[in-house]
């Protein structure tokens, strides 16, 4: 992310000043979708996660509140809304496994290799539970995996495996956070983000086999470079006010700030930010249509199923952003189950949203 010396200290002295943003209306025309069992798998998939989370013993109610409104099953249900309750807890378990990972290579970086190359060993079974250290998120992996291959055809399971490597090896890959561009920034959370091995489940709960040739046309990978630029940009928007308070930069907000030059305030990052999720949306919806086209002449209906349910990627990944208390904190009157927009004043444990002001009511028309 370079920027001139002196640019970058005017930039990181109004980065440490900034205490609010204006959060806004982030529209999208394609409809939410959640599967129907999503109440019952949310709460299994709570409950068998439960056992890996870090939860003391001394607050272990607050620890469980905090964990169940994060709402991580959710996600599950809301981007892969098909299959019956197996195929749907599948999902929500995968979901509850990549949140533990993603915070565990976080929280130790000094053994960040060693746990990723013990999940990927887990994944294909070259290595046991027992060859591999006793961590929660290990442990998690290798119950799951076997449910995955009973649920998965074997070549879907190996394209599952494929999607891990590309992760992983994303993820152990040494960046310098510095020399980012924005093209090259969004090939890195393209990879890094761990919900893309989650079109495999698409997959898994429609019983579709998908050819090679479909999967690597060119109009499919620009249509799923589009969709996971829409959701690690949701990502980016929404948890910028943590890694504000981490001082981890590594954020399209951030980015803009050092490197594009029309940009000149946080907010103007968020808008541009903003404006960058509307135009992957319609990007995405551009190749999806040529994708859908092409389907029916050909009459590809696996093919054509799977390009019927993948959209549910984009609004519910969205939604569930509003929701999780990942990103808003536990018992949040402004957390409604609805989008909001307003401004977001910054706090350590809450996200608190002031609605535009609207003076309707007759005693403030004077």
């Amino acid at each position: 992310m370079a920027a001139p010396s002196i640019y970058r200290l005017q930039i990181l002295e109004q980065l440490l000043a900034c205490k609010s943003i204006y959060l806004p209306q982030i529209r999208c025309s394609l409809p939410l979708q959640c599967h129907p069992n999503y109440v019952s798998v949310s709460k299994q998939a709570n409950d068998w996660a439960f056992r890996f989370l870090k939860i003391n013993a001394t607050n272990a109610a607050a620890d469980k509140k905090y964990f169940t409104q994060c709402r991580t099953p959710l996600y599950g249900t809301f981007v892969v809304p098909w299959g019956d309750s197996r195929h749907a807890l599948a999902a929500a378990k995968y979901t509850w496994l990549i949140t533990i990972l993603d915070d565990a290579v976080d929280e130790e970086p000094s053994q960040r290799d060693e746990i990723l190359e013990a999940y990927m060993s887990l994944a294909s079974g070259q290595r046991s539970i027992a060859q591999v250290p006793n961590k929660p998120v290990l442990v998690a992996q290798a119950e799951l995996v076997p449910d995955l291959r009973k649920l998965m055809s074997p070549l879907l399971f190996q394209r599952l495996l494929v999607s891990y490597r590309k992760f992983v090896g994303c993820y152990s890959a040494k960046v310098d956070e510095e020399e980012f561009t924005k093209e090259s920034y969004a090939v890195h959370r393209r990879e890094d983000f761990v919900v893309k091995p989650m079109l495999n489940f698409t997959q898994m709960c429609l019983g579709v086999e998908l050819r090679d040739k479909d999967l690597e046309s060119e109009e499919y990978l620009r249509a799923i470079d589009a969709m996971f630029d829409h959701i690690w940009l949701v990502n980016d928007i929404f948890s910028f006010p943590k890694e504000l308070r981490k001082k981890t930069f590594k954020n399209i907000i951030f980015l803009l700030l050092f490197t594009d030059h029309t940009v000149r305030s946080v907010q103007q990052a968020v808008d541009k930010a903003n404006a960058m999720i509307q135009e992957k949306e319609q990007e995405f919806m551009y190749y999806h249509e040529i994708l859908t086209r092409k389907a029916m002449e050909s009459g590809n209906h696996d093919f054509l199923a799977y390009l019927r349910a993948i959209p549910a990627f984009i609004p519910g990944n969205l939604r569930w952003h509003y929701l999780t208390a990942r990103y808003h904190g536990v018992d949040n009157p402004f957390v409604t189950g609805e989008p909001f927009s307003g401004t977001w004043l910054f706090h350590d444990t809450q996200t608190i949203i002031l609605p535009e002001y609207k003076p309707t009511h007759p005693h403030l028309q004077v």
